[in-house]
């Protein structure tokens, strides 16, 4: 019986790319990329529009999830052994893009006690 060794997930720095660009006329615009720059994954985001004054008082909403080098590594293992692919982009639209993309994201790392800072400022 042969054993097959798992394949290493190479985790290489990436330019942003986007997971969500959405458009509701005037009621709600969302933008969210990801990127990773030393090993370490950050995920930004900006919603815009009449929805996010009401709730916010003010017309933009920027927020962002900071892995360090260690948790993501974590992150990308886990979505790799569900999904079994190696391309980290693609790893991280298929779960996390969209508009209950970072829902999704703090939903997979609290099931999996992956670590994040978040930061926001409306």
């Amino acid at each position: 019986m042969k054993l097959f060794k798992k394949k290493e997930i190479i985790i290489k720095d990436f330019d942003s790319f986007c997971l969500c660009k959405y458009r509701d006329g005037s009621r709600l615009w969302v933008n969210v990329s990801a990127q990773i720059k030393n090993g370490c994954l950050l995920i930004s985001g900006q919603d815009l529009g009449d929805c996010v004054k009401e709730h916010f008082d003010d017309t933009d909403y920027e927020y962002w999830y900071s892995f360090d080098t260690e948790n993501t590594k974590l992150l990308i293992t886990r979505l790799s052994e569900q999904k079994q692919k190696l391309d980290v982009k693609e790893l991280l639209s298929d779960d996390f893009s969209g508009l209950d993309g970072c829902r999704n994201l703090r939903n997979f790392c609290e099931k999996f006690g992956i670590k994040y800072d978040f930061s926001s400022y409306a």
